[in-house]
């Protein structure tokens, strides 16, 4: 299995000082495309390769002072960008929990029912991706 734009997944891992596996895992879970726009039943929407919510739209645009369109079409057509904001994503929420299973299921949610769900399958998913053969 393949792993798209994995040079992008390890610098920004590199540089958050992520786990490397961590966002190959995610993207395999949230199985977005560059160019993809995915709405949610509460009215937000999740973009691009790293399915990055809408929520983060505006937050990410005030601290690279860009429009929040600006960083919506980043997310949705940028796959670097877009693994780069997973990136910062991730290492918030590592920073407010401390604990990296904690902070990938918090990517997807922090209701604990959903969080404990996605740890899992992004788990399994690792499994599949980085098995030795």
């Amino acid at each position: 299995m393949s792993i798209p734009f994995l040079s992008c997944m390890l610098v920004t891992a590199h540089f958050y000082g992520l786990p490397p596996r961590a966002l190959p895992s995610i993207q395999a879970v949230e199985g977005g495309q560059v160019g993809m726009v995915h709405p949610n039943t509460d009215g937000s929407a999740d973009l691009g390769l790293m399915q990055i919510n809408t929520v983060w739209v505006v937050p990410i645009a005030r601290v690279l002072h860009e429009t929040p369109a600006q960083i919506s079409v980043r997310l949705i057509h940028d796959a670097c960008f877009s693994i780069a904001a997973a990136g910062d994503i991730l290492k918030l929420h590592y920073l407010e929990r401390h604990d990296w299973m904690l902070a990938i299921g918090d990517y997807h949610s922090h209701t604990p029912l959903l969080n404990t769900s996605y740890q899992v399958m992004v788990s399994n998913r690792a499994a599949l991706l980085f098995a030795s053969k």
